[in-house]
């Protein structure tokens, strides 16, 4: 079993009950440090075994929660959650129910100077919430008591719920004895109930969609009509309204960690189990004529295209593999591999593919056709514009309905709606829909950053930036990197401790600063410059300091790529931080440098832009390793850190 004592970087501690031992009737518990860090996508704590097997004693009153916790197995990685709110000597850390991310705040730490307030549990309060009809109600712990807007109220419940389709809320009012729509925190009351209507959807219609089958699927026996008639135990069928979620005019979907074979016609799949059940037998290899071998590939490509339309080397290699996997008569002889033929025919018929779509005016493809490319390009392979940092929606098709002439009506209204206050709903929507608009403007196109802001304001906002990354990845920005790099951050440091010569003295300063510092995001910001120093690469080049407004604008317009802060002469808080893409001022008024940073790899992926060669291994860094983007092929710096971090 496991307790929690203790914090580290702003997470609890585990640690491991080796035995219980009672002195003068005080229980006393002989514990094993164990190493943990945050699993966004199971929503707990991978435990791993302390490098330093760390034994120590911990009597019963110095636990912050006496509540043990059990670690179970997911995916053979050992995993625990916590189950309540801890306090943990002067830094809380809030968990919004199962599965979400730890908020942690120091309550010691002078973060008025940022207008940040901890948080109190002086008025926790419980409400009961209600969803559809009354049949499904769920309670709500308010642990630091009712949210002071409404807003945050709203955000509570979709973090606590995890809610992904656009809602209001209502609230049990006492005079009608009616829910009535929410419009100030004042109207909830302790012990009161909530609500939740969803936002009606345009069009509605049901997508059908395979996932790849979890640990705990269940395993359907291996019969001729469960392998014939059923699919269930290869894919999972899933349905999705398109209209609430980022996907509403998308169909990218992420690579897979294993790729599962699609089901292919009853003829085809009747034959290969046959010629199965024989190589099983005898162990003869099966060589399938043309027309069943179309149908495979058919099959295969048809599955490959959800996910992406340029799949690399190892991506077919992995399909290949899968297939001779599923359907071992297929193996061929006179190769290393037993698939080496099947993947180069995969390779072939992902590009007839490519050929039908560009012929049928799919935007991906049609960009890169020798019509659409500039004078002095006139080559099929010159300047091929393809996702090559991960993009899953590179260049979405625009949503059902939709011309290019109503998009660019909807980006004119666009420009109306941004001036106006506490709009944020209505732009949120606006930007979802032109969302495929506006990537075939920006990877077609190439404009300038200043025509681009001009055209787009809406997307320099944190939120959007945010929104738009997930829309081209799927993926979440913000959270993401910040838990993957506090996860990180102890190993990291162990790292950067060990370089030796000049270098490593100037990331000894930087660490110096990073453990005197009580702010996290300061703390961050240390260990990030250390790193950049670390992979050889000059911080004071991209994260540029100046004195005053008028030294920063007379260098600003002379920057590729950067992120600069503007701190007075005996000042430590900076006046203003801010984001400088191809001499604009893109953003600014930044609450951190990390935050900053973030902002920037957003704008990147947004953009379309390329990383800086002055900070392409730090990029590629964040990619490859903390957002695990496409971390299949590493250059070698990044791959000798990687062996690192994780030994």
């Amino acid at each position: 079993m496991l307790i929690v004592h203790g914090s580290s970087d702003g997470l609890p501690k585990f640690n491991e009950i080796i035995q219980l031992c009672i002195v003068k009737d005080n229980p006393i518990f002989i514990v094993r440090g164990v190493c943990a860090w945050y699993r966004e996508h199971y929503g707990g704590f991978e435990l791993s075994e302390s490098p330093t097997r760390e034994v120590g004693l911990i009597e019963l009153g110095d636990l912050e929660d006496p509540y043990p916790l059990v670690e179970y197995i997911v995916a053979g990685l050992r995993m625990v959650i916590l189950k309540r709110f801890v306090l943990v000597k002067g830094l809380k850390v809030l968990v919004l129910g199962t599965g979400s991310i730890p908020l942690a705040l120091n309550c010691d730490s002078p973060l008025e100077r940022s207008g940040q307030e901890c948080l109190t549990m002086s008025n926790p309060a419980v409400l009961r919430v209600i969803f559809g009809d009354g049949s499904d109600s769920r309670k709500l712990h308010m642990v630091s008591g009712i949210p002071k807007t409404v807003d945050e109220v709203h955000d509570l419940v979709k973090a606590s719920f995890r809610l992904h389709q656009e809602f209001r809320l209502q609230y049990m009012d006492s005079d009608f004895n009616e829910f009535m729509n929410l419009t100030s925190v004042s109207e909830i009351q302790k012990m009161g109930t909530l609500k939740v209507i969803y936002t009606p959807l345009e069009e509605p219609y049901i997508t059908l969609y395979t996932v790849e089958p979890t640990a705990s699927s269940s395993p359907v026996p291996n019969t001729e009509s469960s392998s014939l008639a059923s699919s269930s135990s290869d894919a999972t069928l899933c349905t999705s309204t398109p209209h609430s979620s980022p996907e509403v005019h998308t169909s990218g979907l992420s690579w897979p960690l294993v790729f599962v074979v699609p089901k292919f016609s009853y003829e085809a799949e009747l034959e290969l189990q046959q010629k199965n059940t024989e190589f099983e037998t005898k162990g003869t290899h099966f060589n399938p004529g043309p027309k069943l071998k179309g149908i495979i590939l058919d099959g295969l490509a048809q599955e490959m295209m959800k996910y992406t339309k340029y799949p690399k080397d190892y991506q077919c290699e992995e399909v290949a593999a899968a297939l001779t996997k599923a359907h071992p008569c297929l193996g061929q002889l006179g190769c290393k591999s037993g698939f080496s033929g099947w993947k180069q025919s995969l390779k072939y018929k992902m590009q007839n593919y490519r050929t039908k779509l560009g012929r049928l005016g799919h935007p991906e493809i049609r960009v890169n056709s020798l019509k659409h490319k500039r004078e002095g390009q006139g080559k099929s392979a010159a300047h091929i514009k393809k996702p090559r940092k991960a993009e899953v929606n590179y260049i979405p098709l625009h949503p059902k309905g939709e011309t290019e002439d109503s998009l660019e009506s909807e980006r004119i209204a666009l420009l109306t709606e941004v001036a106006k206050r506490d709009n944020e709903a209505v732009i949120k929507a606006k930007m979802e829909k032109t969302f495929s608009y506006r990537r075939q403007e920006v990877v077609n196109q190439r404009p300038r950053i200043e025509d681009f802001k001009n055209r787009w304001p809406a997307l320099f906002e944190q939120s959007e930036v945010n929104a738009e990354f997930l829309r081209v990845t799927t993926k979440p920005l913000r959270s993401k990197f910040l838990s993957q790099f506090d996860n990180f951050t102890v190993k990291l440091m162990q790292i950067l401790q060990n370089k030796g010569g000049v270098k490593g003295q100037r990331i000894k300063r930087f660490l110096e600063m990073a453990d005197s510092c009580s702010n996290i995001d300061l703390r961050r910001e240390c260990i990030l410059r250390s790193l950049v120093v670390y992979l050889n690469e000059d911080p004071d080049a991209f994260f540029k300091e100046y004195e005053s407004t008028e030294e920063a604008e007379g260098d600003i317009t002379a920057t590729v790529m950067g992120i600069y802060s503007i701190r007075s002469q005996g000042h430590q808080e900076p006046d203003d931080i801010g984001v400088v893409i191809e001499g604009v001022k893109v953003m600014d008024n930044i609450s951190t440098i990390i935050n900053a940073f973030i902002v920037l790899f957003g704008l990147i992926y947004a953009l379309d832009l390329a990383y800086p060669d002055s900070m392409k291994y730090t990029f590629e860094f964040v990619q490859k390793i903390l957002m695990n983007l496409d971390g299949h092929k590493l250059n070698v710096k990044i791959q000798q850190l990687k062996i690192k971090l994780f030994a």
